[in-house]
């Protein structure tokens, strides 16, 4: 290192260190700037001249040449540069050299230190090499010392544990007590690693130590399980329930978060609720505990969790505390190696925990609300439409399901969050999870299907649909819809062989107080109602419903359980989505399956007791002040309330409004049934009954429809139909008899009937308001709000003022949407009631016209001699007894029928009573001027009877009668002068040769007695040429069209008569 000295010349060069000003580091970065500049001209200017391999000599010559090829005339600019650098040089050299003898000092200083260093190495290897000369001397006595050292060593070391163990157990207990679960567990991996050492695992005194340990262990893992619990189940306030879930919600259904102001308000918010957008945002925070773990960042997670436990433990009310803190405790629990065994318990208590939510939550309602669920137990005789919403108790029992049904939504979340855990802390390579996440979803949705079993099952509509599902009532048979079996049925009861009234039922009294004792929890039937000595059921308080089951409790059961549907259509994990029921299959199974069936036999079950338990021919004065059937007022109640109950003026929902149309064909055919019964269409025995006859007949049915509807041009149509089936109703044991007719009994029942129909038909087509749907594509998968809007319901007015008797047209809004469908099923139904309204006002007009047939055949049957010797004027009794029925049926109708209606029975009784007196005639054998008037005489009164009867008398007439019977009295000429005139068109040809027959009636009865007196002369039937004749032109012209109808038949003999006319 000598060659690298520096020369010493006199003094040394100090080292100086100062720092440079901004001025002078600016000097110098100039100077050097002015100096890089002549360079760069050079390298511009002179690159041509200057060069690496520019000879100086061959420059000078060049600089002496003063020719234009020389550079004489540069001398001077070279003179000047290299002036100019000389100056630049000088300042560079001046500027910088401060600097230049600081690095020359300073390379002084490094010799130095470099040789300073190598002296001290030298001496360093001489010291080693003296020191390992004496180790490698043979001493024994420090290998003794040595031996001594490690024994004491290693006593010191186990000193040191013993007593770091029996202070571990203290330790953990206070842990415990703070609840710092996670310095518990590395107290105890502490303590059981003190354990294992050899030195201290044969120390007999410090086994109690190990036994206490695994004692603290085992109460690590018991409370790590009690606080996973804790914060699933919603068990303590450790958690914040309503921040961890979405505080939103409880906002909107808690009265007294919501600031409660008015019941409507309340309600509008309820109704209101986004079901879509709540579920998302309850599932936000889970979503964003999956989404790390999907990432791989569970492990990270964790361990923040752990390093910041104390943290963790001040912030509870975080958001997303539960589930990491879930997870905290689960890798504690790992890390115990007990997660297994975790599993397994927390899955075998989910059932119970699960259970316990819903009992603690009503539990809650009776506690606070006694006096209200006890005014709720007379729900079930009072009202059977379920709690309105605008009752007080209707909005805690609302309260209380969304309460269990956000903390079974929270409890199911939980379980996921340790399905996803149990994957980060276990994996396996098995497609069989480790956390059986599948039974407990099975399991919370079978105590979720026994919540609503026990709210919406009625038990009492399987007693009386056992009683009477297949009963025939009035002709039809009412079948109670199929519902589910019970999954455990109960076979055997001993109760049940118990019939008689015992010594030992007196005893019940005393057991079941005794029960009561012993069991605090015990309920016992207020009533004490004792069919048996046995408990049918050990019934316990917190599984008994706050409110009697209905289908109606839907109204408060619907939203949360949609809330809890919908949030948890994505919680079960994909890998088990074969092998589970997703929620929302869950939802619309229930509903389908159960529910809908529900439904229909509670309405079924309402129409029983509400409609066909009653009397069905009891009466009830209508808004009218016409009698009709009570049952009709009834169900128009039943109906009404069902209608404001399911809402149905502002909501189409297919199903439930079908099970409503159902109730109304139900009734409808209930009403078929009875006016089967009543009038007897169906029975053999009645079969001949005439009007049973008549109801039979197609043609007449028709006319009788169209009659109806206003057609006055088909009674004589009519009047033929009716008189087809009984030709000869004027002769003895051919006609009509008493029993073919109603008696007054059933008539009233009948005319009750029909006003009963016709007011049924008032009210009932208004209800219906048709919409139209339109068909959207029906997208494979369900959600929340689909299911909202085909199953919500609820009522939009107070049952309390729906009135029977209230005018319909009040009732504006009492509607029923239909779609098209629907609305063709109502119609169907309304043109039932038609259908059996035409029925009744057809019996109506049968019956009356029945009675008219009979008694003017009873005339005709009663009455002899036609061609008495003396006048008389007295009306027949039986044309009196005709006058005295009409006027006291019309005085019926007028009390229960409109006056259009009233008039639709009676038309066209003066066309039926000419055609049966006419027809009548052909009993007559002889008829004179008297019987003539007798019979003038019954016609006049019962034509002025008829008018008195009618709205329109002046279109009443019998003078077709009149004048039939007239031209009995008159001869041959005259009549064919009438039909001449064409005033014989109602007249056939065999009334024509009645006509005939009767004018010369008389004159041939004299002939036959004269003859009768001549007997010598023999038996010679008597004979009249004029009488001969006319027949003979008669029959002549129904011979030549024999097919033709009457009226051609008169034609053609005016045609005749007008021919033989002009021949003479």
């Amino acid at each position: 290192m000598d060659h690298l000295k520096p020369i010493q010349k006199g003094r040394r060069r100090g080292l100086s260190i100062n720092s440079l000003s901004e001025t002078q580091q600016s000097a110098m970065n100039s100077s050097l700037d002015h100096l890089q500049n002549d360079l760069s001209r050079i390298d511009i200017q002179w690159n041509r001249v200057l060069s690496d391999n520019t000879n100086p000599l061959e420059l000078a010559l060049a600089f002496l040449d003063d020719t234009s090829v020389g550079l004489g005339h540069r001398y001077d600019e070279f003179n000047q540069l290299k002036s100019q650098i000389g100056s630049h040089l000088e300042d560079v050299v001046n500027e910088h050299s401060q600097v230049f003898n600081t690095n020359v000092a300073s390379y002084g200083k490094v010799v130095g230190s470099i040789m300073q260093a190598q002296e001290q190495t030298l001496n360093l290897k001489r010291c080693l090499k003296e020191a390992n000369e004496k180790i490698t001397t043979d001493k024994g006595s420090l290998q003794e010392l040595n031996d001594n050292n490690l024994k004491y060593t290693r006593m010191v070391d186990v000193l040191v544990n013993i007593e770091e163990l029996l202070q571990i157990p203290e330790k953990i207990e206070e842990s415990i007590r703070k609840e710092n679960f996670y310095q518990v567990q590395i107290l105890l991996e502490r303590g059981f690693i003190l354990m294992n050492n050899k030195s201290l695992k044969t120390v007999e005194i410090l086994r109690p130590i190990n036994q206490q340990l695994e004692l603290q262990e085992h109460l690590l893992f018991n409370n790590l399980i009690e606080e996973i619990h804790d914060i699933m189940y919603s068990k303590s306030n450790k958690t914040n329930f309503t921040q961890v879930t979405n505080n939103d919600i409880f906002k909107i259904i808690s009265v007294s978060h919501n600031g409660f102001t008015s019941l409507e308000n309340y309600l509008y918010n309820i109704v209101n609720i986004d079901i879509m957008e709540h579920a998302k945002a309850i599932n936000k925070n889970l979503e964003q505990f999956i989404h790390d773990q999907s990432l791989n960042k569970g492990e990270v997670m964790l361990q923040e969790n752990i390093a910041s436990h104390s943290s963790l433990a001040s912030s509870r009310n975080q958001e997303n505390e539960g589930f990491s803190r879930i997870g905290f405790l689960l890798t504690i629990i790992n890390n115990i190696n007990k997660l297994p065994i975790a599993f397994n318990i927390i899955a075998e208590r989910a059932k119970e925990e699960i259970h316990n939510i819903i009992v603690k939550s009503t539990d809650s309602i009776r506690l606070k609300h006694p006096s209200l669920l006890k005014m709720a137990s007379s729900l079930k005789n009072d009202n059977q439409f379920g709690l309105p919403v605008q009752d007080i108790l209707s909005i805690i029992l609302r309260e209380c399901f969304w309460e269990i049904f956000l903390k079974l939504l929270y409890a199911i979340q939980c379980h996921r969050v340790i399905f996803e855990m149990s994957n980060v802390l276990q994996p396996t390579s098995s497609a069989k999870p480790a956390y059986k996440f599948d039974k407990i979803w099975t399991k919370l949705l079978d105590e979720i299907e026994l919540l609503l079993v026990r709210y919406i099952n009625n038990p009492g509509l399987l007693i009386s649909s056992a009683n009477g599902s297949d009963k025939t009532i009035n002709g039809t048979t009412n079948k109670a819809p199929n519902l589910p079996k019970r999954k455990n049925p109960k076979i055997f009861s001993l109760e049940h062989n118990i019939e008689d009234n015992s010594s030992a039922k007196d005893q019940a009294f005393e057991l079941k107080a005794l029960l009561k004792d012993i069991f605090p929890g015990f309920s016992v039937s207020s009533n004490m109602d004792l069919d048996s000595i046995y408990v049918k059921d050990e019934s316990f308080e917190q599984d008994e419903p706050l409110v009697p089951p209905s289908i109606f409790n839907m109204k408060v059961i619907l939203d949360p359980f949609l809330l809890f549907t919908q949030s948890t259509s994505t919680i079960v994990p994909t890998l088990l989505n074969e092998s589970v029921v997703p929620s929302l299959t869950f939802f619309h199974d229930y509903v389908n399956k159960s529910f809908l069936p529900r439904i229909q036999m509670t309405l079924n079950y309402l129409f029983t007791i509400e409609v066909e338990s009653n009397n069905p021919y009891a009466l009830e004065s209508s808004d009218e002040n016409h009698n009709i059937f009570k049952t009709a007022l009834d169900f128009q109640r039943l109906f009404y309330n069902l209608l404001n109950v399911f809402n149905t003026a502002n909501t189409f929902r297919t199903k439930i409004s079908y099970c409503i149309l159902d109730l109304l064909d139900h009734f409808c055919n209930y009403y078929s049934g009875l006016f089967n019964n009543l009038i007897g269409t169906s029975d053999r025995h009645l079969s001949r009954k005439i009007i049973t006859i008549w109801l039979q007949n197609g043609t007449l049915m028709d006319q009788e429809q169209m009659i109806l509807n206003g057609d006055e041009t088909l009674f004589n149509e009519e009047s033929k139909g009716l008189f087809k089936d009984i030709p000869c109703f004027y002769q003895a044991g051919k006609g009509l008899s008493k029993s073919d007719l109603f008696n007054n009994l059933t008539l009233d029942t009948i005319l009750r009937f029909s006003s009963t129909v016709i007011w049924i038909l008032n009210w009932l087509p208004g209800l219906k308001k048709a919409i139209n749907i339109e068909e959207l594509n029906q997208k494979p998968m369900l959600d929340a709000d689909k299911l909202r809007s085909n199953w919500s319901f609820s009522e939009s007015m107070n049952l309390n003022v729906l009135n029977p008797n209230t005018n319909p047209t009040s009732l504006g809004n009492l509607k029923i949407l239909l779609d098209d469908k629907a609305s063709k099923k109502f119609d169907e139904t309304v043109d039932g009631f038609k259908a059996l309204k035409f029925k009744l006002m057809t019996i109506l007009r049968l019956n009356i016209r029945a009675l008219c047939i009979y008694d003017i055949g009873s005339f005709f049957q009663n009455t002899k001699i036609w061609n008495m010797d003396v006048g008389s004027i007295e009306l027949d009794q039986n044309i009196a007894s005709l006058i005295s029925e009409l006027r006291r049926t019309e005085n019926k109708l007028k009390q229960q029928l409109s006056e259009k209606e009233k008039n639709a029975v009676l038309i066209g009784l003066d066309i039926i009573n000419n055609y049966a007196l006419i027809k009548g005639a052909n009993s007559i054998k002889v008829l004179n001027n008297n019987g003539i008037k007798k019979m003038l005489r019954n016609v006049n009164v019962l034509q002025h009877a008829y008018r008195n009867l009618s709205s329109e008398p002046s279109k009443i007439n019998m003078n077709i009668t009149m004048n039939f019977y007239s031209l009995c009295g008159s001869n041959e000429t005259e009549l064919f002068r009438y039909v001449e005139r064409n005033e014989l068109s109602y007249c056939s040809i065999d009334d024509l040769k009645t006509i005939l027959r009767l004018q010369f009636s008389e004159e041939m009865q004299r002939q036959l007695k004269r003859q009768s007196t001549n007997a010598t002369k023999g038996s010679i039937k008597p004979s009249n040429k004029r009488y001969t004749e006319a027949l003979e032109k008669l029959s002549k012209l129904e011979k030549e069209q024999p097919k033709s109808g009457a009226q051609s038949k008169i034609e053609q003999l005016k045609k005749s008569l007008k021919t033989d006319h002009t021949t003479k």
